[in-house]
């Protein structure tokens, strides 16, 4: 395998200017870039990027680590992580922990090795003392799903205030036994659900535990399975609000298995305005979050730890609105 000594001497040049050449150095001609990269493909030199980010201390290499590979939502999050990486010249490398906790331990590894310079956490499953350590040692951020207790910079949107902005919605198209499908296991569905109760309160209705339904994963076949059990009950329910838009279009299946029309008999309300939420007859009224814009976000709050350790961690909250659709009734 040829090395940079060689390169250099076949273009005629210095090893330094081979280095700088192959860094995207901006002080280095057009003229002398040309010939030192003709020589490079004629002997097929490969650079050691592992040899090179060990003496720069740097690997411009960063870490998502996402729940599942079948989030919807979560796509235009990366996506928007993706290209603000461009921008700061950034790679981004992404792994599903599936909600292991030995998974994810694994992949914080390549913080201690210095595989990846950070890392960008979109949900976590280990314990809020351990996420403050790791962010104390590494540059470390959570996005738009976090863990209650870990004191580490986060983006996302005001949940409890989203979930109370769609209550309020179905609130005000005449709808007042308001059910909702939620998850107490997930910081955010909690959070959802304050909103839930607020919006309840202050209209003055009493809340009925068995409208609460906050032990369903977030799937369409979930969404099926909880309208089934809000069905059954004495008093059925003429609204409900979902966490995500997968529980939300199963809840509409299963209404329309009962002969029910979401938008007339009972209103849907979801969350996260996905494709789902649009393609579905009827679409869906949706709590919409700014995906691309928490990518970005994101990506730039772990690009200013990575180059200034010492700053302290922020929370950036970004707004969501209300889109409204044929699944619930116009005001």
């Amino acid at each position: 395998m040829p090395t940079i000594k060689e390169v250099a001497k076949a273009a005629g040049v210095s090893v330094a200017t081979v280095s700088r050449v192959l860094n995207h150095d901006k002080n280095v001609s057009e003229k002398t870039r040309e010939r030192v990269m003709e020589v490079v493909r004629q002997v097929g030199y490969t650079p050691n990027v592992l040899g090179r980010n060990l003496r720069k201390k740097t690997t411009d290499r960063v870490l998502v680590l996402i729940p599942s590979l079948s989030n919807q939502f979560l796509s235009g999050v990366i996506r928007g992580m993706e290209m603000q990486a461009k921008t700061r010249n950034l790679q981004v490398m992404i792994s599903a922990t599936h909600n292991d906790v030995s998974a994810e331990r694994s992949c914080l590894e390549l913080l201690h090795n210095r595989s990846v310079d950070g890392m960008i956490l979109l949900g976590s499953v280990l314990p809020p003392e351990e996420l403050t350590q790791l962010a104390r040692e590494y540059p470390l951020v959570m996005c738009s799903e976090w863990t209650e207790g870990a004191d580490l910079p986060v983006v996302g949107i005001d949940n409890e205030q989203a979930g109370y902005d769609a209550v309020k919605s179905l609130l005000e198209g005449g709808r007042r036994r308001i059910a909702m499908i939620s998850n107490r296991e997930v910081y955010s569905a909690r959070l959802r659900t304050k909103g839930y109760l607020r919006a309840l309160q202050e209209a003055g209705i009493p809340f009925c535990p068995e409208y609460l339904v906050e032990h369903y994963e977030y799937t369409y076949r979930a969404g099926i399975l909880a309208c089934r059990k809000l069905l059954k009950l004495p008093q059925p329910p003429d609204a409900i609000f979902a966490v995500s838009d997968e529980l939300a279009a199963g809840v509409c299946k299963e209404l329309m298995e009962q002969g029910m029309l979401p938008g007339r008999e009972v209103d849907v309300f979801g969350f996260d305005n996905t494709t789902i939420s649009k393609v579905v007859t009827p679409s869906i009224s949706t709590v919409s979050q700014p995906r691309k814009k928490l990518g970005e976000t994101a990506l730039d709050l772990l690009a200013n730890r990575m180059e200034h350790p010492e700053s302290v961690g922020e929370a950036v909250i970004l707004p969501h609105e209300l889109v409204l659709r044929d699944s619930t009734r116009k005001k």
